[in-house]
């Protein structure tokens, strides 16, 4: 339940014990008021049939005894009856009480009193007086009525003015709250506006405060991952420059030393040494094409000079040269004039760390590669039919490293599991970057 439903579960538990406790102490207030009503009204009456009784003349006594109860016609809480030898002679009549609920009635009624009053002169008869609380009941239910309406008009107006604030403070709330989700979702730039309560105003502020460091940060460490993506571009081609100048022409005097050493070992008859120096001559020659695989893996061969979409066709040449089970399917035909060379360069490498995964640790017979682009975004997705993200390992190093270098692009990346088997990795890059080469301000 959010917060704004258990607030006002909590004011509407409340405000119906509140009342549940005033209807309770009301009824129970209104009872014995039915009861003293009563009872000053049985004493009264029968004061007035006594002092009636002194007065009786000896001559026309019937008509006196009826006068005297017909006066009580319309009393609210008594009835007045002659009674003679069990038979009613006259009896008065009540004054007509409002319309009650019933569980009300039967709440506050109680048992009716009786005064009987005797003279000599009555000659046998007597006059019995009888209360009758229904319409002092009436009277209860009216102010009981009453009240609860003015209760519950107050306990709605009431809920009427915490709506309307808990609306002014909810709706600041959300805001606040759809922020924290932009900036989870990595957003940096979202704000709030520092308004409602004090209280939500200044984390309003605070939150802005926030998401402009957070902001700060992230633009410096894209620069960051930028800069250490150029550092590790120049050791590769340093490496590769090194392993080409270095190792190249010691392999090849070897190569030369070890045929010249056969050739003079068979023209000596030494049949032995010349096998073995053919042996060591085959072992160079085979250190040879490792060394120009791994140069190919540390520079692309003719990125710069060839283009993005046909490097990425030699990188996909190279590896169903030497992994004849596999095929691969590209769709390159946006990527002819390529992205500029850090685009281009995090693309290719992208592709190639998506390859070695699908091939070396995927088991995948088949590959699709594709590259589309529009004016402010460039999609790339290879997917392949291997074995899932399970048997490749999830997200390994060569992975993690292309996230930081797209990052740094301002691009993300998405691995997931590919609808008819094997995975499906998803790139995207927005074409207008902002200069990242710009050295890091002194802080």
């Amino acid at each position: 339940m959010s917060l704004r439903g258990q607030f006002f579960l909590s004011v509407v538990v409340a405000l119906v014990l509140g009342l549940s406790a005033l209807g309770v102490i009301a009824c129970w207030h209104a009872r014995r008021s039915v009861e003293n009503e009563m009872h000053m009204a049985l004493d009264a009456s029968d004061r007035i049939v006594d002092n009636a009784l002194l007065s009786l003349p000896e001559d026309g006594k019937d008509a006196y005894l009826g006068r005297l109860v017909d006066s009580f016609d319309g009393n609210r809480h008594v009835r007045v009856a002659l009674m003679e030898r069990g038979r009613r002679l006259a009896i008065s009549h009540l004054a007509p009480p409002e319309d009650v609920p019933g569980w009300f009635l039967r709440l506050l009624e109680i048992p009716p009193e009786q005064r009987l009053d005797y003279a000599p002169r009555l000659e046998g008869r007597r006059l019995v007086v009888t209360t009758d609380p229904h319409n002092e009941i009436s009277e209860a239910w009216v102010q009981f009525r009453d009240g609860a309406l003015i209760l519950s008009g107050f306990s709605l107006l009431v809920l009427g003015l915490l709506h309307l604030a808990m609306a002014r403070a909810e709706a600041p709330l959300k805001k606040l709250n759809a922020g924290f989700d932009a900036v989870g979702g990595g957003d940096y730039g979202a704000r709030v506006p520092a308004e409602g309560p004090r209280e939500i105003s200044r984390l309003a502020r605070a939150f802005n405060r926030m998401a402009e460091r957070l902001g700060g940060l992230e633009q410096t460490n894209r620069r960051l991952v930028h800069q250490l993506s150029a550092i590790q571009e120049e050791e590769r081609a340093d490496l590769a420059r090194d392993l080409h100048d270095e190792m190249g022409p010691f392999l090849f005097a070897m190569r030369v030393d070890a045929e010249n050493i056969a050739g003079l070992a068979r023209d000596a008859g030494q049949d032995a040494i010349a096998q073995r120096a053919g042996a060591i001559g085959e072992a160079v020659s085979h250190i040879q094409n490792h060394v120009r695989l791994i140069l190919k893996q540390l520079r692309p061969a003719g990125l710069a000079d060839v283009g993005l979409a046909q490097a990425i066709a030699n990188l996909a040449t190279f590896w169903q040269r030497h992994h004849d089970s596999i095929a691969i399917t590209l769709d390159t035909g946006l990527a002819a004039q390529g992205f500029g060379p850090e685009t281009d360069a995090a693309i290719y490498r992208l592709v190639q760390e998506s390859l070695t995964n699908a091939a070396r640790h995927g088991g995948a017979k088949q590959v699709w590669i594709a590259i589309a682009a529009d004016a402010g975004t460039i999609r790339v997705t290879v997917e392949d039919d291997g074995t899932g993200l399970s048997a490749q390992g999830g997200d390994g190093m060569g992975l993690k490293g292309m996230r930081e270098r797209l990052a740094a692009l301002g691009g993300s990346l998405t691995l997931a599991d590919r609808a008819g088997g094997g995975a499906r990795l998803a790139a995207i890059i927005p074409r207008a970057v902002r200069d990242l080469n710009q050295p890091l301000a002194a802080e």
